[in-house]
């Protein structure tokens, strides 16, 4: 199992913590039982201490009573008073040091009456060298039942001293033995501790460092990767942001061109309907002098001055038809420069080559539209020609002019229907030409969006540029940082 860098700190301050907390453990312990020791050494001596009280109590007392028989003096009883009361007291804090110790309380329960008695027998001396004198105090002194007492008491005194003595041999024993351990694991544990934390520090470094010199190299080398990357595809951003830019400059130079055709198209959709209008009130002429031949004769001046109105707007069409031709082959070179454009664009150029073929096709519309009013324009003029042609004999022969009457109302109801188409086509340029417009302001919002997006790739890729160099920087920080340790 492949260990993570965090894990293996962790583990090594698990490590030491368990060594420092086995070893404080262990301390505890044995201090603990040094100092419980201890307080039992003191425990005993507090004891003995108490038996050589309850001694020292009887003996001063014996010593008072024997003062005041033989001086007689009331002053010489203080020494047994006060240890008659130091007796008790000592008697008092023995039953309580050694209410755990059965065989202890057992001696007490046996020197308790041996105390009493001996007690008992200086009180009887004393009273009877008060009421009876010397004589009678030293004849029960001289039967030694108080020296045999106090020789029980000595006794008594002394095997608790001794089974005192015992146990305080053993607590010192004990204390000694953890105080040795104690020493022991001070002097061999801390210096092995520090061995295994050392070991452990030096385990865990070597490989902690390892794994960073590994990842830093890795680091290292995909951060001057990503450097070399992100410095061509900045440099690749800016030259594709100025290539969008010039791009943008001539979209809108074609936008500005299409708006100008837009407009002479909607001019000659405009004449185009107002010859419409003239070719239908001609064939309304017509009609009606086919209904009123009668009245040929005066009529022909008017169909003469129709003719000549005729033919002006007739050589007025010309000149639109010709405007309309020119716009068309303009048209189609922008298309092509467009098309051309929209290539070196590559994909982002993709939309705007579609708009160019469709300004293609709607400039080879607008060329075929203007070849059939040029057609239909020649049959205007030749039938111009003929009308006057018509209007020259009409004076002379009333059977000519109906006959040329009738050749000249189909005529003009051709002219009215070949009129019709040229307003249907100029109409259809117009309309063709608006589209145009639209498309060319759908053209120049997508190069705008195209622009910024292209600004916006260039400051990307600058900051992902700092960012790689940032990064690469701090790889080699870190490589100063690790130096050159264990690996």
């Amino acid at each position: 199992m492949k260990w993570s860098v965090g894990t293996k700190i962790g583990s090594g301050y698990a490590v030491a913590l368990f060594i420092l907390a086995v070893l404080g453990a262990v301390s505890w312990r044995n201090t603990s039982g040094f100092i419980e020791a201890a307080q039992w050494r003191v425990h005993t001596y507090q004891v003995l201490e108490n038996l050589a009280g309850v001694l020292s109590a009887v003996k001063d007392a014996e010593t008072g009573q024997r003062g005041y028989i033989i001086v007689g003096e009331e002053s010489y009883l203080q020494p047994y008073q006060a240890g008659k009361a130091a007796v008790d007291k000592a008697l008092g804090n023995l039953r309580r040091l050694t209410q755990d110790n059965p065989g202890q309380q057992q001696r007490l329960d046996a020197l308790a009456p041996l105390i009493a008695a001996k007690f008992a027998e200086l009180g009887k001396t004393i009273e009877l060298r008060k009421d009876k004198g010397f004589d009678a105090a030293l004849q029960v002194m001289q039967t030694d039942k108080g020296k045999e007492v106090m020789d029980d008491i000595r006794k008594a005194i002394a095997e608790m001293g001794g089974e005192e003595k015992a146990l305080l041999e053993q607590r010192a024993a004990a204390a000694e033995a953890s105080s040795r351990t104690t020493i022991s694991t001070i002097v061999y544990g801390v210096p092995l501790a520090f061995a295994v934390l050392v070991l452990v520090g030096f385990l865990v470094t070597r490989t902690i460092t390892r794994q960073l010199r590994e990842s830093i190299n890795q680091l290292s080398s995909s951060a001057s990767e990503i450097l070399a990357t992100t410095t061509q595809v900045a440099a690749g951003a800016a030259e594709t942001a100025a290539a969008v830019t010039e791009t943008t400059a001539t979209v809108e130079e074609v936008k500005q061109t299409a708006q100008l055709a837009s407009q002479k198209a909607k001019y000659v959709s405009d004449s185009a309907q107002k010859a419409s209008n003239v070719s239908q009130a001609g064939r309304q002429s017509a009609l009606d002098a086919v209904q009123g031949m009668h009245h040929i004769q005066e009529q022909m001046e008017f169909i003469a001055e129709s003719i000549v109105r005729l033919s002006e707007q007739s050589q007025a069409i010309g000149e639109i038809i010709a405007t309309v031709n020119g716009l068309a082959e303009q048209s189609n070179l922008l298309a092509v420069n467009a098309a051309i454009e929209a290539t070196r664009a590559g994909e982002q150029g993709k939309g705007f080559g579609v708009v160019a073929q469709e300004i293609k096709s709607l400039a080879e519309q607008s060329r075929q539209a203007t070849g059939q009013v040029r057609t239909i324009l020649g049959d205007i003029q030749r039938a111009t020609s003929a009308a006057v042609l018509a209007t020259e004999q009409g004076n002379k022969a009333v059977e000519a002019g109906v006959k040329q009457t009738g050749e000249t109302g189909e005529s003009i109801r051709l002219l009215a229907e070949s009129i019709h188409e040229a307003a249907q086509a100029a109409t259809q340029i117009a309309a063709s030409s608006q589209q145009q417009m639209v498309g060319m302001d759908q053209v120049v919002m997508a190069m705008e969006s195209i622009r910024q997006a292209s600004t916006q790739n260039v400051a990307g890729t600058r900051q992902a540029e700092i960012a790689a160099q940032g990064l690469h920087e701090l790889g080699q920080r870190l490589g100063d940082m690790i130096g050159n340790q264990a690996t």
